[in-house]
Parts: structure tokens; C-alpha cells; sequence
């Protein structure tokens, strides 16, 4: 019986495991490509959206804003509607686009250096510890937690020097449903406030 089990479970989880890239691999590459666009697109730092465009375009698609709003809101999450749960997601994209689009100016040039990974066993989550470098500036420690989604590597957090951009928006959202209620701190998100 537990040949079986074991059998199946190598079947199932095979073809997860043949079809992706190695996550320190995808990371590299993708960083590598999203810093020659930002660098192409020279925007200017008032241009936010320019900046926003570009988020939107060369980062968005590789991070997982559905797990990261999830993620952040906690338990109450199941308790949430589809129409509110698609109000809040949009409401987290567009932060993550203010974050993601102010932060160029910062990263037109840095390098990016893979010191290890750990994948789970069923090859469906990975932790990618890295250090970032701008120009003239110290390393810094950088630890990104990639998770699959639609059969793609996707970023679900990112560390800096220990600090969690997911943690630091949990907080931010706990602080908010204690002050306004689930509703009020969806709405609020929602709403871009």
C-alpha cells in the first residue's frame, strides 16, 4: 500500500517538478531582464506613471498579488465575498505598483547574486536567498519566497535584510481591521487609500 501511495505521488508531482525552471535559475533571469527594461526605460523619478506602466508590464506578472492579498489579510479571508476579495486584490496590485514603480529610480543598475535555495519536497514553493547590490552601496541580504501558479515560478515575498514586504503589509492590515473592521480595511485597501 505505501508503494502505491508513493508511486502516485511521484505521477502527480513528476510533471510539476520536469516543468519548471530551477527557482534560482527563473529568479536570475527574471531580475536580469526586468533591470535591462527599467534601464532602457530611463523614466525619470516624477514619472510615476511611467513608472506604474512599467511595474504593471515587466514585474506584475511574476508576483503573486492574489497570494500576497490572501496572505495578508489572514483568516478573515475566507469570510470575505469574490466581489470584495476581487476589490481587494485590485486595491494590493496597485500598492505593489507604487512600490514596485518608485523603487526604479533606485535599481536602474544592481546585481543580483544567488547564495542558495531550498525547494519543498513537492516542488511547489521555494525560498531563494540572494544579495543585492546598487552601484557604490553595500550588499544587501534579500530573500525571496517563490511559489507555482498556473504552472510558472511567482513571486510571493520578498525580505530586505530580514524585513518582509508580506509581514509589513499583514501588519498594516491587522492594524486596519482592529480600527475599521474586516469591512472598513477592505474597503479602505479598495479603494487606494
Amino acid at each position: 500500500m505505501i508503494r502505491v501511495i508513493c508511486a502516485a505521488w511521484l505521477v502527480l508531482t513528476a510533471p510539476l517538478a520536469l516543468a519548471l525552471d530551477d527557482p534560482s535559475e527563473w529568479l536570475s533571469a527574471k531580475t536580469s531582464m526586468i533591470l535591462a527594461e527599467i534601464s532602457e526605460a530611463d523614466l525619470s523619478t516624477d514619472d510615476t506613471q511611467g513608472q506604474a506602466d512599467l511595474a504593471e508590464r515587466v514585474i506584475i506578472p511574476h508576483v503573486n498579488v492574489e497570494g500576497i492579498a490572501m496572505r495578508a489579510v489572514g483568516r478573515p479571508w475566507r469570510q470575505v465575498s469574490e466581489t470584495d476579495r476581487a476589490r481587494f486584490i485590485v486595491g494590493m496590485k496597485s500598492r505593489l505598483l507604487d512600490l514596485y514603480g518608485g523603487a526604479f529610480s533606485q535599481f536602474k543598475s544592481a546585481d543580483l547574486e544567488v547564495l542558495s535555495q531550498r525547494v519543498s519536497n513537492r516542488g511547489d514553493r521555494a525560498i531563494v536567498n540572494t544579495r543585492l547590490r546598487r552601484p557604490g552601496d553595500d550588499w544587501l541580504a534579500a530573500e525571496f519566497r517563490l511559489i507555482v501558479t498556473d504552472d510558472q515560478w511567482q513571486v510571493l515575498d520578498v525580505a530586505i535584510e530580514g524585513v518582509s514586504l508580506l509581514s509589513s503589509y499583514k501588519a498594516q492590515i491587522d492594524e486596519r481591521v482592529n480600527r475599521l473592521g474586516l469591512e472598513g480595511a477592505i474597503e479602505e485597501v479598495a479603494s487606494g487609500r
